[in-house]
């Protein structure tokens, strides 16, 4: 987009997302990369919107927008502008995911909404939290660390492949809560991460709830990718990021608090309105950047015009599919064996051969780094159940060419270790 275009759709910030003509200039691919996106272009592919996401123009627009507001008047944003927006911007948040607008405030990312409620829970020794192998690794060390500073103890239940069906994963958690009857907290991933399994979180917080084991779905890849429907889950707690799947500037996660626990629920930082309302505390933390919460309501429009979870789906659960089978096939290499009931809808992972190195972090970060360097090619490299996998992720901007590129990257490496050999 040229500077002429860029000044216009600044002009047009107070209304970004009705001004689009998304029919006419954002058909999904390359069109709407090119038009409503900031990537670099040379030798730059991108199969990695799972980590980080990516913010289209019309949703920059309001950001810029909202931090010229804040510099032109700064007195007027902090003690007058920004809790109605805030308070508005939870309400969208809410909205999206089927709770109450007093249930749901805004946190910077769903690591941050995990640490305030393991913190706010008041755990001891008699406690156990309760993680699984294939949960989050930042969220896994939170819980950990909490164990160590109150005395609770850690449980760490293993999930190894292949995985054999829902019904197993949730058996296993029957098997492992009535075999640990001191657990009192559970932390359930809804999409895992790096390892892109569904799980079914609904069972599986049945089976908590009945055991009376408090619940908190970790649901940072949900909303944008899985319909995400709070009451529907049942847990007492739940976090997703609108950074990732919607669209929103980083970061921008929500926190649901069920109804009637909200009083037990603090940040992490005691300021002002610590002890004020729920809302009041989260809003209210000293002097900080929270444009990007404000934001959230414009990358809720900006999903919602260019077609929603609808639209969204057809195009990167057809380009998902298509992108995994041509890499096994390419390559000579397996998909994770996950039933496909299970597979995350936008994101995937290949097994690798085993002459491209060991299963290890520093194995991880080298080839990773060395497949961006040498090829220009964005892409994750992990280690899942002692298995080194390649994870793609698939959204509207994506093409075929992307994943060619990723394809050809792996090929000239795995090449290159066979001759080593």
């Amino acid at each position: 987009m040229d500077l002429v275009a860029r000044a216009k759709r600044f002009r047009e910030i107070q209304d970004p997302i009705e001004n689009l003509d998304m029919k006419e200039q954002c058909s999904f691919g390359e069109r709407i990369r090119n038009y409503l996106f900031s990537f670099a272009t040379e030798a730059s592919w991108f199969t990695n919107h799972g980590s980080f996401g990516a913010v289209p123009w019309p949703v920059w627009d309001a950001h810029s927008h909202l931090l010229n507001r804040v510099d032109e008047h700064p007195d007027t944003w902090f003690r007058r502008d920004l809790n109605p927006l805030y308070f508005a911007a939870c309400d969208a948040a809410a909205k999206f995911v089927g709770a109450s607008n007093e249930e749901v405030v805004l946190v910077d990312n769903a690591t941050t909404a995990v640490n305030t409620v393991l913190r706010s829970l008041r755990l001891g020794e008699k406690d156990g939290v309760m993680v699984t192998s294939f949960s989050y690794a930042a969220c896994s060390i939170a819980a950990r660390a909490v164990c160590e500073s109150t005395g609770a103890k850690l449980h760490v239940m293993e999930i190894n492949l292949p995985i054999i069906s829902r019904e197993s994963i949730v058996q296993m958690y029957r098997e492992y809560l009535d075999e640990n009857r001191d657990v009192t907290f559970a932390l359930v991933d809804h999409i895992t991460s790096p390892s892109a399994v569904v799980m079914p979180v609904k069972e599986i917080v049945r089976v908590c709830r009945e055991r009376g084991v408090k619940v908190m779905v970790d649901a940072a890849h949900s909303p944008g990718q899985l319909p995400l429907d709070v009451k529907d889950i049942g847990a007492q707690f739940l976090t997703g990021n609108f950074h990732k799947w919607v669209f929103c500037t980083r970061g921008s996660a929500l926190l649901y608090v069920q109804d009637g626990l909200q009083s037990s629920i603090y940040p992490l930082v005691a300021s002002h309105g610590y002890y004020d309302s729920f809302r009041e505390r989260f809003v209210s933390q000293a002097t900080r950047d929270m444009v990007s919460f404000c934001v959230t309501p414009t990358a809720i429009s900006f999903f919602d015009k260019i077609g929603g979870l609808v639209a969204v789906t057809e195009y990167n659960t057809s380009l998902i599919s298509w992108a995994t089978d041509m890499l096994c096939e390419h390559l000579s290499l397996s998909p994770l064996p996950v039933p496909p009931e299970m597979k995350a809808p936008f994101m995937s992972l290949v097994v690798l051969p085993p002459s491209l190195g060991p299963p290890t972090p520093e194995n991880e970060k080298r080839l990773m780094d060395k497949i961006f360097s040498d090829y220009g090619v964005q892409t994750v490299i992990c280690v899942v159940d002692r298995r080194l996998c390649c994870r793609i992720s698939t959204q509207v901007y994506n093409i075929r060419q992307d994943y060619e590129k990723l394809a050809e990257a792996l090929e000239n490496e795995i090449k290159q270790t066979n001759n080593c050999v």
